[in-house]
């Protein structure tokens, strides 16, 4: 290795660094869905994470639910839930998520259909 290829390192690596933090991380505190692999899914007030570890406040666990429009869990985070249809767990103070495997943001509408139920 010589000089120049050392002083192009040094710069890449300080490129790098003076990057902003990323769009998740900058966002504390706006409600998520969690999918993982071994909790099921999870509502709640993004925390931030580690990897595929993500740690919320105000976390509820969505047992069974239903969509006000469309099947999935990306309807559910952008359209809300009909009450009549959702089984959830009350709220727990904080929560760690091991494996998650998706992370969605929630609409107000929908955050307000599902702190209601």
């Amino acid at each position: 290795m010589n000089l120049d290829t050392l002083k192009a390192a040094v710069a890449l690596l300080d490129s790098i660094s003076a990057q902003p933090a990323s769009t998740a991380q900058s966002q504390l505190g706006r409600k998520v869905i969690i999918r993982s692999r071994e909790a099921g899914v999870i509502f709640g007030d993004y925390v931030g994470n580690d990897g595929s570890t993500v740690h919320v406040t105000n976390a509820r666990q969505l047992w069974k639910w239903k969509a006000t429009q469309g099947l999935s869990l990306i309807d559910v985070a952008t359209y809300g839930v009909d009450p009549n249809e959702c089984n959830f767990s009350t709220a727990a103070a904080t929560l760690t998520v091991f494996n998650a495997c998706a992370l969605i943001d929630v609409t107000s509408t929908a955050s307000a259909s599902i702190e209601a139920v």
